[in-house]
């Protein structure tokens, strides 16, 4: 079947959404965004052939798919900016130091110990990532995650925010380690955790240092 190009504007919140959903239903971006058009066209338009609004359907997507996977990933999020990886970097950091204070631990290296094995479980973890976060969290001034790093923290085969959810699974002890949860939309997503970074963590704490999140 002949394909051709269509560029379309999405909004932020909503493609991450569209990535989402479609890594949830076990399928590729244009599969998912597909179906779902033609279900709802199957469901307002019953006059017309399913053959036939595929075939409209499949020539109006048919780079959606390269566009948002320029790698061929089909992963939540593989393209960072240096701003979204200077502002994950942040966010990161500053829910550590929240729950060092939080938590009570006697030292940040009680914290570090803590934590560490709920995001070194990973597959795509090494290290190398082990000494830049601790970098992150204990050297002031340490250089954030650059851009690359971040891309490649994204290829992972189970999670694709190895960083997010460790810390989410963290905060919640009782979680089990290596759990992807990417698709928790009680904590701040990767794509928002990206454009507005530690300017999030006031949101999840109360002024008494009481964390936000429910039940994680």
């Amino acid at each position: 079947m002949s394909r051709t190009q269509l560029n379309i504007n999405i909004d932020p919140e909503l493609l991450q959404e569209l990535k989402t959903a479609a890594i949830r239903a076990g399928k590729t971006t244009t599969e998912f965004v597909s179906e779902s058009i033609a279900n709802y066209l199957e469901k307002y338009s019953p006059n017309d052939t399913l053959d036939s609004r595929m075939m409209l359907l499949e020539e109006r997507i048919s780079l959606l798919e390269e566009k948002l996977y320029p790698d061929s990933v089909s992963q939540a999020m593989t393209i960072f900016s240096e701003e979204e990886a200077y502002n994950c970097s942040k966010f990161f950091k500053s829910i550590f130091d929240r729950e060092f204070k939080r938590r009570q631990f006697s030292t940040r290296k009680d914290a570090w110990n803590d934590l560490i094995g709920y995001i070194d479980c990973f597959d795509q973890w090494d290290d190398i990532y082990t000494l830049r976060l601790k970098e992150i969290f204990f050297i002031k001034d340490g250089d954030p995650f650059t851009s690359d790093e971040m891309k490649r923290l994204a290829k992972g085969k189970v999670c694709t925010s190895p960083i997010r959810t460790g810390l989410i699974n963290w905060i919640n002890s009782n979680s089990e380690k290596g759990k992807c949860l990417c698709f928790d939309t009680r904590f701040p997503s990767q794509q928002a955790i990206c454009i507005k970074g530690s300017k999030l963590v006031d949101e999840l704490y109360s002024s008494d240092n009481t964390f936000n999140f429910g039940d994680i």
